[in-house]
């Protein structure tokens, strides 16, 4: 107890840290983009995806404080576990009908509607940076083609890391 009243603030520290590292690793899967070689997007930069994928951070701002006024206001008899595995709109929070196994957590959670927003801006974002030349699905495509397949390896690394550390 007396060592968590000494490091409090490092979780403050960690927390920018932690969002920079992920939106450099989000702009790092957009930027592969440009391997394709499209159309209006010959002058977009590295930074440019940085930009957008900071912006698109916001809907995760909205998640959390949709799931702050669901624990504060609604939902006030709580258990630490719900705390840890509610993701707001989320298949996650039918949990009745679908397994659960602790390394389908994560995946559970990342299948929700923030999820969804979030693609939906990134797209609208290439569809933007490329001075409306691409089309709004085919950017969705391009946000799938890039994003969505770093997406994917980083949930299988992380129910693999799950899984050896349950066994």
């Amino acid at each position: 107890m007396e060592s968590q009243k000494k490091w409090w603030w490092v979780s403050y520290a960690v927390t920018p840290l932690l969002i920079g590292i992920k939106v450099l690793l989000v702009a790092f899967c957009l930027n592969f983009i440009k391997l394709l070689d499209l159309e209006g997007l010959e002058k977009v930069k590295f930074s440019d995806f940085v930009f957008l994928a900071l912006i698109a951070e916001f809907v995760f701002v909205i998640a959390g404080f949709y799931k702050f006024v669901n624990f504060h206001w609604i939902d006030t008899d709580y258990t630490l576990e719900d705390l840890q595995t509610y993701y707001p709109i989320s298949l996650i929070n039918i949990r009745e009908h679908i397994s659960t196994e602790k390394w389908l957590a994560y995946p559970l959670q990342l299948v929700n509607l923030f999820e969804l927003f979030y693609w939906g801006f990134l797209a609208w974002g290439i569809y933007e940076l490329s001075d409306q030349k691409l089309k709004p699905f085919k950017s969705f495509g391009l946000v799938f083609l890039t994003y969505g397949v770093g997406l994917i390896f980083w949930t299988g690394v992380v129910c693999f890391m799950i899984l050896n550390s349950q066994y």
